[in-house]
């Protein structure tokens, strides 16, 4: 499997993400945070998933 792809603006995506689609509300952020600690950079969160809210990181 590729690592990444090109997208037509030519950035980089990492092939592999974590999808949020089906996410219970109450643990998309803490599904995120341990994503991120892991190395994941592609999380993919939708308006039409209605949990983006959830998803707040701080620095």
């Amino acid at each position: 499997m590729a690592e990444s792809f090109v997208l037509n603006t030519g950035a980089r995506i990492p092939s592999v993400g974590l999808g949020m689609a089906k996410t219970e509300p109450g643990t998309v952020g803490e599904a995120v945070y341990a994503a991120v600690k892991a190395g994941y950079r592609h999380i993919d969160c939708a308006p039409a998933y209605r949990n983006e809210k959830e998803v707040i990181l701080e620095p």
